[in-house]
C-alpha cells in the first residue's frame, strides 16, 4: 500500500504502546527501510492489522488530538548488516536574513533611496509582463513620486504606456531611458541631503587621517642591547646584579616610564 502519511510504499500494521500502566494501541505503516510512519491512535479494545482502505479511511476522520503524555515512541530497530539506507535531509527552515546597519544612514538620503527603489521595481513589473494592471501600478507610482518629491514624471509614464502597446525592443529602450532620468531626478532633488551624507563622511575621514598623524608624532626612545640585558637581570631574574648593572637599569626604566607615551625601540 502507498502510506497516506509519507507517499511512500509499506505495509499496514499495529504498534502497542504502553505508558503509566496504561495500554495504547496506533495504526502504523511499516515501510521497507525499517522505519514506521504512525497514522493514529485506536480507541476501544486492540484492533486486528487494518487493511489499506481501513488505513485510508482512518486517515480520512477527523484528528484526535493525542495529549503530550500520551504521545507514541516508536523506536527504529537497527537496520540488518548490509542494508543500504538512503539519507533523508530535513528541508531547512526559511529564517529571514540577518541584516546589519553598517553605519547611519540621513533620512533624506533614505527617502530618496526609497523612492528609486519603488519606481525601479514598478517598472520591472512592466518589463516581465507588460500588462495593463502592471502600467496603472507603474502609473500610480510614478504619480505619488512626483507629488511627494516634486519631480517630472509624465515623460516615462507616455514611454511606458508606448511600451505597452507596441511592445517592442525600440520602446523598451526608450522607456529604459525615461525611467532613468526620473531615477537621476530623485537624487538631484535630494542633492543637499547627499551633499551632508559626503561632508559627514568626509568629516571622519579627516579625523582618521588626524588621529593617525597624532599618533605617529608618538617620541621615539632607543636603548641599546646590553641596556635591555641590564634590564632582564634586574627585573626579571631571581638572582643578584652588580650594582652599576642595577643603575643602568634604574636609569632606563626611568626614560622610559616617564609621563607621556613613547615607542620603545632596542637598537641591535
Amino acid at each position: 500500500m502507498v502510506c497516506p502519511k509519507c507517499g511512500r510504499e509499506g505495509k499496514a500494521g499495529i504498534n502497542t504502546f504502553r505508558a503509566k500502566g496504561r495500554e495504547y494501541t496506533y495504526l502504523v505503516v511499516n515501510h521497507a527501510d525499517a522505519r514506521k510512519c504512525v497514522i493514529g491512535r485506536v480507541r476501544g479494545p486492540k484492533a486486528e492489522v487494518p487493511t489499506a482502505r481501513a488505513i485510508t479511511e482512518f486517515v480520512e476522520t477527523p484528528k484526535v488530538e493525542v495529549p503530550a503524555a500520551e504521545a507514541p515512541v516508536v523506536e527504529t530497530p537497527a537496520p540488518a548488516a548490509g542494508t543500504v539506507l538512503a539519507a533523508v535531509e530535513k528541508a531547512p527552515v526559511s529564517e529571514v536574513p540577518a541584516f546589519r546597519e553598517v553605519g547611519p544612514i540621513p533620512p533624506g538620503v533614505d527617502r530618496a533611496a526609497w523612492y528609486a527603489l519603488k519606481i525601479a521595481a514598478s517598472w520591472g513589473s512592466v518589463r516581465e509582463n507588460p500588462s495593463d494592471e502592471n502600467l496603472q501600478l507603474f502609473t500610480r507610482t510614478a504619480r505619488q513620486i512626483a507629488q511627494r518629491v516634486g519631480v517630472p514624471v509624465e515623460d516615462a509614464v507616455a514611454a511606458v504606456e508606448h511600451y505597452v502597446r507596441v511592445r517592442s525592443e525600440q520602446a523598451k529602450v526608450m522607456a529604459n531611458e525615461a525611467v532613468k532620468r526620473v531615477l537621476a531626478r530623485v537624487i538631484v532633488a535630494n542633492t543637499a541631503h547627499f551633499e551632508t551624507f559626503a561632508e559627514e563622511a568626509k568629516r571622519r575621514v579627516e579625523e582618521a587621517v588626524k588621529r593617525i598623524e597624532e599618533l605617529s608624532k608618538v617620541p621615539e626612545v632607543r636603548i641599546t642591547a646590553e641596556e635591555a640585558k641590564a634590564m632582564y637581570a634586574t627585573f626579571r631574574q631571581k638572582k643578584k646584579v652588580p650594582e652599576e648593572v642595577r643603575g643602568q637599569a634604574y636609569a632606563v626604566w626611568d626614560k622610559i616610564f616617564s609621563p607621556g607615551r613613547k615607542v620603545v625601540t632596542v637598537e641591535a
